[in-house]
């Protein structure tokens, strides 16, 4: 009986874990956990908690009430790289429900926002893109990969 227990409670830590590392995603080499930024500088792969290499800032330009009576925000998004070296790749995360035919300058893959392969960010530029969201604020947005070139 305590081999049986014992090995029911090993199968259930092992599904508990491998559930909860699901999460993880990708980084060269190493997993990042949800919430951070996998960047990439020159081959050079690293986990962040926050990424100051670029800043997301979100404006609501618009809002109104649709015709179910429920609230939908427009919003537009610098990304603004404050690097010194030109940054691609990129990709943003979101834990939103956003619709993929209201967003614009971005392409929405479930959670993520990727921008078309042409886009690369300058030292000191940005580049803008939009969406429209359900409720009455901006969705929660963070960096969750970007590369950096030399």
């Amino acid at each position: 009986m305590k081999f049986l227990i014992a090995i029911l409670l090993f199968a259930l830590l092992a599904v508990s874990f491998s559930s909860a590392s699901s999460d993880n995603f990708q980084c060269g080499r190493y997993a990042c956990l949800p919430g951070h930024s996998c960047i990439c500088d020159n081959g050079v792969y690293k986990c962040v908690y926050v990424c100051e290499e670029l800043t997301i800032v979100q404006t609501v330009t618009n809002s109104w009430i649709d015709g179910e009576n429920k609230p939908s925000v427009q919003v537009n998004v610098d990304v603004i790289n404050h690097t010194h070296r030109t940054i691609k790749d990129i990709v943003i995360a979101t834990d939103a429900h956003l619709n993929s035919g209201q967003i614009w300058g971005a392409q929405l893959n479930g959670f993520l926002l990727n921008f078309p392969d042409y886009v690369s960010i300058a030292p000191g530029q940005n580049h803008t893109f939009g969406y429209i969201n359900r409720g009455t604020r901006a969705a929660h947005l963070w960096v969750q990969h970007i590369y950096i070139s030399a």
